[in-house]
Formats: structure tokens, C-alpha cells, sequence
């Protein structure tokens, strides 16, 4: 018995211990907003919507320091071709991944609130604009900007690149929103499925080309299969889910708990 009580005291000092080395250090989950994936350095990039910082997890979940309070509230963020692409309200930051550094700045002109951010095979960047009611097309290229106005969008928050269908997929945080579209052709706006569910924030599609969106309202993640013909509610008790990124290698979604400062894992079947 007495032995059971020492080991027992034991694991409680070690938890402490890192407990402590881990506030000491500050890398924590501040709010975490956003996730991509960088395959060079093999790990999980996450923004910290709540100090401002962009922290590194491995495959273990460890966390470790990346860019400790370089933003003023970095959201969305994409990784593509060396360069991390992080929102903040009016404007997007260019990081260069390997070396942790900001190497550009994309202000958006008449931007209020940028969130979520996606990319085409062009190389433009989408990004939602929750508080202006719109979503921004970028052309880094150019340095040139396009305004996508819609009655459909309505505080547009999660958006993700549909390659297949040439569509962007967007889902606003407002009440009984549905999937929106946004041919990235024509740059029109439609109705892709309505919903009954409400405080839509992140989006994410799969490999097989399930859809997966996260509510707010109903805290919950809510799929719809292959056939697109009703929605599956098993992924029940996540409040305050945010932006949902797909990870292909592990086959599986990688949540953000803004509310609850840590990241789940929900492996797909």
C-alpha cells in the first residue's frame, strides 16, 4: 500500500514538473484557431488566435515554439510551397517556413475581419471576411485584389478548395447556414446544400470527398458522405470546434478547440 501511495505521488510531481516547465516556457494552446501541416519539418503548424503566436506540434502531440508572438491575431493559415500564409483582420502574412520568419505582407484594402484563408492551383488566395460579409480573392503574383459580394454570404467564416468541382466551399457563422459555393471561374455564389445548423466556422473536405463542417450552435462536427444526401451527427460534444484541416497521411481531422486550448484528433473511417 505504501508503495502504491509513493508511485502515485510520484506521477503527480512529474505532472506538476511539466506542468510548470511547459507555463514557464509559454508554449501552450492560447485560443488555437488554425492548423496545416509542414512535411519538411514533420509537424503540425497551429495558430494562437489568443496571444499571438504560431506553435509547432509533432505526431505525439508535443508542443514546441515556432513564432512566439509575432501577430496581432493570426487566424486562418495555409501552408504551400515553403511559404505559410497566416490572416490577420487586414491583411495577410507571408512566413517563410523554414526559417520562421515574415518575409512579405498582402494588406487587403476595405478588409475587416479576414479569417479563413484557401488556395487555388493558380495561386490565388481565398480568404473569408467574417465581420465585412465577403470573401477576398488575392493574386500574389499581381498584387492585385478581388471583392466576392453576396447575399449568401452572410459573416462567411471556413472556406476550403473543392479542386474536383472548381468551387470553393464556405460556411458562414450565422444562423441555419447552408454550404455555400463559389465557382472560381465565374466567381458566382450559390447554395451547394442548405442546413439546418447554425455557427458554422471550420470546413474540410476528405479524401474520399466527404465534407465535414463544424457548428458552434449545436457543438458538434457534422459530415456528409459521399452521396450527399443527408448529414451524419456522431461527431457529437465538440464545442467550440474551429477551423477543421484533413490530414491525408493519418487519415484524419485535426481540430483546433478554440474554447478548451488543446487539438483533436478524430480518426476517419
Amino acid at each position: 500500500m505504501k508503495k502504491i501511495i509513493l508511485i502515485t505521488l510520484a506521477m503527480i510531481l512529474i505532472a506538476a514538473l511539466l506542468f510548470w516547465a511547459l507555463n514557464r516556457t509559454g508554449i501552450r494552446l492560447d485560443k488555437p484557431e488554425s492548423v496545416c501541416y509542414d512535411t519538411v519539418g514533420e509537424r503540425f503548424l497551429i495558430s494562437n488566435l489568443g496571444n499571438g503566436s504560431i506553435i509547432a506540434m509533432d505526431s505525439t502531440g508535443v508542443l514546441s515554439e515556432y513564432m512566439p508572438r509575432a501577430f496581432k491575431s493570426p487566424k486562418g493559415i495555409f501552408l504551400h510551397d515553403g511559404k505559410l500564409y497566416v490572416t490577420e483582420p487586414t491583411q495577410i502574412q507571408v512566413v517563410d517556413v523554414a526559417n520562421a520568419s515574415i518575409i512579405d505582407s498582402y494588406p487587403i484594402e476595405g478588409a475587416i475581419g479576414l479569417n479563413d484563408i484557401a488556395l487555388t492551383e493558380q495561386g490565388l488566395l481565398y480568404v473569408t471576411d467574417t465581420l465585412g460579409d465577403c470573401v477576398y480573392v488575392y493574386d500574389p503574383a499581381t498584387k492585385t485584389q478581388e471583392k466576392i459580394i453576396s447575399p449568401l454570404l452572410d459573416k462567411p467564416n471556413g472556406i476550403v478548395y473543392d479542386r474536383p468541382r472548381w468551387q470553393m466551399f464556405v460556411v458562414n457563422n450565422s444562423t441555419h447556414s447552408p454550404i455555400l459555393s463559389i465557382d472560381v471561374r465565374s466567381k458566382e455564389t450559390s447554395i451547394f446544400m442548405d442546413t439546418i445548423y447554425s455557427q458554422l466556422d471550420g470546413i474540410a473536405i476528405d479524401d474520399l470527398g466527404r465534407i465535414y463542417f463544424s457548428s458552434w450552435a449545436e457543438s458538434m462536427i457534422i459530415e456528409i458522405p459521399q452521396e450527399q444526401n443527408r448529414f451524419i451527427t456522431k461527431l457529437k460534444d465538440y464545442e467550440g470546434a474551429a477551423d477543421l484541416y484533413y490530414h491525408l497521411p493519418g487519415n484524419e481531422l485535426i481540430v483546433p478547440m478554440l474554447k478548451q486550448n488543446r487539438i483533436e484528433r478524430i480518426s476517419l473511417d
